[in-house]
Formats: C-alpha cells, structure tokens, sequence
C-alpha cells in the first residue's frame, strides 16, 4: 500500500535526559509544519579499499548512523503576551534559551547548556523516531508572504516502525501575519528605516553527529556563525551610504517588529555588519541587497527574538 506524502503528523519534546525518549504526544507537544522532509537513514561510510586484478566497486561498511527531520513552521506568537508559543520548543533544540515574563517570551541563542529534543515523525503510518536532536534554524520574511523559520533537526537514530499517526492538537498555533507595508511596525538598520523586501537570516549552527568508541553517541552544536540578507529599495548615497558604511566595517543594531496585535508581535533585534552590497531589481525598482554579519558584543547577544 503507498504512502501519501502529505499526511505527516510531527509532535516534539525536550528531553530530561539527552538521548532519552522523552514520549512526545499529540495531545501536548503536536508542531504545525508545511513543507516536510525527513532523511531516514543517514550515515558515514567506511571504504574498503581493496585491489582486486579487476575493476568495480568494493563494498564499504555503514557507520555514523543517524536520521534528519526538516520542516518550517509559521512564525507568529501564542495569541498572549507572557505565553511560550508552541514552536519555543523548537528553537531550545537550536540552541536557544527561553525566557519568559508577564508581558514577552524572548529567545536567544547560547554557547553551553543546549537542549535537545525527542522527535516523532510520522509518515502516513511510519514512525520515525529522532533522540537527542538538535538542529539549525533560519527565518525568511518575504514581501507579501507569511513569515516562516525552517528548522533542520539531526537525531540520533531512535528506529523506524509502523506505527498510527497521533491525533494533532494544533489550536495553539496561531495564524500569522504577512510581511507587509500594514503590519510591519518598524524596521531600522543603521539608524535609517529602508522600504524592505525581505529579511532573511541563517543562525548557521555547526550541527555534529558523534559516536566514538567509549563515548556517548550524541548530536551536538559546536558552532554558529550567523548572517543575514536584507534587501531593500535603493537609496541615493546622500540619504544612506550602504557602499561606506560596508567598507568601513561599521557596526549597528538592526530591529524589526512585525504584527500590531497584543500576544501577536513578532521582535527581532540583532547586531549587524555589511559584508556585501550589491544592486538587483525588482518592477523596475531599484533593489539593494545587504549581506550582513550577526556579531556579538558581549557574548550571547548578537541575535534575540521577542514574541510579546
């Protein structure tokens, strides 16, 4: 009987103990996702290598096993201020801490201390088990699009069997609002507010399976080097010179807040410097593109996300 690719049921929990199953349920821990992909069997080899008096291939033996899980989930808050949205999960698996009060839940990424998630990913009766996960996050807001973060999960490898799909409570998942001139509040970069096209930006962690003989087979994140791409319409250099600015290696807060609603606003607030500028079009509009730099200044800092 064939499988029907669109009826994936994914439900995520962080774990007590890394590695441990920590039985997420669809009840509690359902994640509302669009365009998913899971990597079932993934590995290293080793190569035999031998010499034989012909030619073709000689076997190699699988070693590294591990499984992935990517997806993206909308980007909009809980509908309440001092409420976690559902996906928060998701990024404590990226390396990100979750801090919450009355009037803001806030993320931000850190060095030590990473959690790590149990993922079921189930495939129209498959199930798909992933321990120990962690994994990247980006977020892209485009122009007259919902916004969406695309998460990539690497797992240990926790076994494939059949298995029903469980019933999703999706109700906490709030429907987003679009990158667009009527809900964007604001957006600065370099004291100057741009017409903006869209923003992009990759956290870029270093992801690693590892399994050594003697030691834990774990995933971790060893790194992250975060970048960004805004592109916005162009600007006479009198209004904002986005060529010097680059060459002098300046640096400067970049802010968005996305969504007028109360528990529906989207902040993100970021330090930033311009690798690259370069020119494109859009309707015949001019269109500057900036690669652009995540640095930090005290450590930790370079990148926060407020839902409020």
């Amino acid at each position: 009987m064939p499988l029907n690719s669109k009826r994936v049921a994914i439900v995520a929990k962080a774990e007590s103990q890394e590695g441990i199953d920590a039985v997420p349920t669809g009840d509690a821990n359902a994640i509302l996702v669009a365009n998913p992909k899971i990597t079932p069997f993934e590995s290293d080899k080793a190569e035999r290598n031998v010499v034989r008096p012909y030619f073709g291939n000689a076997e190699s033996v699988v070693t590294g096993v591990r499984m992935k899980a990517e997806f993206e989930v909308e980007l909009a808050g809980s509908g309440t201020r001092g409420t976690a949205p559902a996906w928060g999960v998701l990024l404590k698996g990226c390396g990100f801490v979750e801090a919450i009060d009355k009037e803001a839940v806030s993320y931000t990424p850190v060095s030590t201390g990473h959690e790590s998630l149990t993922i079921y990913y189930n495939l129209d009766g498959v199930q798909h088990k992933l321990t120990g996960a962690r994994g990247n996050v980006s977020f892209d807001l485009q122009n007259k699009a919902l916004p969406k973060m695309k998460f990539v999960f690497t797992g240990v490898h926790g076994g494939i069997v059949d298995e029903a799909a469980p019933a999703l409570k999706l109700t906490p998942f709030q429907t987003p609002m679009p990158f667009d001139a009527a809900n964007v509040a604001s957006l600065q970069v370099f004291g100057f507010s741009p017409a903006v096209q869209s923003l992009s930006i990759d956290i870029a962690n270093e992801v690693k399976h590892r399994s050594l003989p003697g030691g834990a087979e774990r995933v971790l994140i060893t790194g992250r080097k975060p970048t960004a791409s805004l592109q916005i319409e162009s600007t006479r250099i009198a209004e904002r010179d986005w060529f010097g600015l680059a060459r002098r290696v300046m640096n400067s807060p970049l802010s968005l807040v996305h969504g007028k609603a109360r528990g529906n606003i989207i902040q993100i607030d970021a330090t930033v410097s311009i690798g690259n500028a370069d020119y494109g079009d859009s309707d015949n509009i001019s269109m500057t593109t900036l690669q652009l730099s995540l640095l930090p200044t005290n450590g930790d800092d370079e990148f926060k996300l407020t839902v409020r």
